[in-house]
């Protein structure tokens, strides 16, 4: 198969372009597309990715952060589960900077429920899985599937574009199986400037807002009722003033 790695940045070129060798030391014959938005006033992840898949060549496409580390196995092993016709989408391993984790955990992850107020996140697991949703900073899809779904929503709210990865995963995997690869695996360094990063009384209303498009893009009535009520439970006790951009997002298009 032919591969792509797309790295999407925000005033981190440096870090892009390490993560570019890494890349081909491992993989030299991977197409390996860097798109940077530094010079934009107003970056979009969603906009970046989809640049990034539209010019890509490859029959997989693969989305790492720019601050990922990665394996000598990391991209085989996202090449490895597209061999079942049935996968459309990979999820890979992810160890953030200061989490203390085991080496071997069968705990399941990447999963929600039928009212999206509850999502299981444990990437570090290291039981292959098949998953509803991908962790954004590691993740790869078959191009044409993408391109299927119209790609990445470029109407999340920016910069910070909350759940766009799992709002594609809900659509791609309308069309075949999202797996969890543990071999497929980064280390997240989270890096401490540069990228998208907001105050925290932004980054909550930003992620409200979001949530609410979510719930609104994915949850069919009743369900929504269920949805609502837990939702704005939870911005009440966590951030009272973020509960008027949880309702604006879920009246958003």
């Amino acid at each position: 198969m032919n591969i792509s790695v797309v790295i999407p940045t925000y005033k981190r070129p440096g870090l892009a372009e390490n993560l570019k060798q890494q890349i081909l030391l491992y993989f030299p014959n991977c197409e390996v597309l860097i798109i940077d938005q530094s010079d934009s006033s107003e970056p979009n992840t969603s906009r970046a990715k989809n640049e990034g898949m539209k010019k890509s060549t490859g029959e997989i496409v693969i989305f790492f952060d720019d601050d990922v580390e990665i394996t000598k196995e990391t991209i085989s092993a996202h090449v490895r589960e597209y061999e079942n016709p049935n996968v459309v989408g990979v999820s890979g391993r992810v160890i953030n900077d200061g989490e203390s984790v085991p080496s071997s955990s069968d705990v399941v992850t990447g999963e929600t429920n039928n009212y999206l107020t509850k999502f299981n996140k444990s990437f570090w697991s290291t039981r292959k899985q098949t998953v509803e949703f991908v962790y954004g900073c590691n993740m790869s899809f078959r191009r044409k599937v993408l391109l299927a779904v119209s790609g990445f929503d470029e109407k999340w709210p920016t910069p910070l574009s909350a759940f766009e990865e799992i709002d594609l995963s809900f659509r791609v995997g309308k069309l075949g199986l999202i797996s969890f690869s543990p071999s497929a695996l980064v280390y997240h360094h989270r890096a401490v400037s540069g990228g998208t990063r907001l105050d925290q009384k932004s980054r909550n209303d930003q992620y409200y807002l979001s949530y609410g498009r979510l719930v609104s893009k994915h949850v069919t009535f009743p369900f929504s009722l269920v949805s609502f009520a837990v939702i704005v439970v939870r911005i009440m006790k966590e951030s009272p003033s973020s509960i008027s951009y949880f309702l604006t997002g879920l009246m958003m298009l």
